[in-house]
């Protein structure tokens, strides 16, 4: 074992630069539980949170030259996970909408892990969606749950087109900045 305080996070950081799997080891045993408890509350599925810690991991090892040049490791790793977690829920939405094209083709999907994390993703957007202000809401749920087009938003609304653009753009952020709540007050 290398000789050096674990708890000096540039000593720490130098060392991985210059390949020690002892310091590799010394971050992943501080870092990891919160990752996954973070990835776990976030994705709620334990086999979800688990390959988002190992590609959190994984990255860090393979930035290991470059991690010298990081002042905050914590907002360092927690950014990482952050993007891996907000792919992670992305790619159980777009499960769930190919679960439903399925099911309307009549298709039989009997996979309970997939409806159980398309119930989760579905709920936390609907708990994002509902915490929009009305208009945006309404933008919001018009285009993408009922499929109208901006034209046909703004003559039900309206409202003008570069104002149904304005409310969808402040919905998108909205909901990103909800979901990236959750993901911060976890970690």
């Amino acid at each position: 074992m290398e000789d050096f305080r674990a708890d000096n996070e540039r000593e720490l950081l130098d060392l991985l630069a210059a390949d020690s799997e002892y310091a590799f080891a010394v971050l992943f045993d501080r870092y990891r539980p919160r990752v996954y408890h973070s990835a776990l509350v976030f994705l709620r599925n334990a086999a979800a949170a688990e390959e988002v810690v190992q590609e959190v991991f994984l990255r860090v090892w393979q930035k290991r030259k470059e991690l010298q040049q990081v002042n905050y490791l914590n907002s360092f790793i927690r950014t990482i996970a952050y993007n891996l977690m907000v792919d992670q829920f992305r790619k159980a939405v777009l499960e769930k909408e190919y679960i439903k094209e399925m099911a309307s083709e009549n298709l039989s999907v009997d996979d309970t892990d997939h409806r159980v994390r398309s119930d989760e993703s579905t709920m936390l957007l609907r708990d994002a969606i509902a915490s929009l202000p009305q208009r945006q809401r309404e933008v919001y749920e018009m285009a993408r749950i009922r499929g109208f087009s901006q034209d046909k938003i703004a003559a039900e609304l309206s409202i003008s087109k570069n104002t149904v653009k304005v409310h969808m753009t402040a919905a998108l952020r909205s909901i990103r900045a909800y979901l990236g709540e959750i993901f911060f007050f976890l970690f």
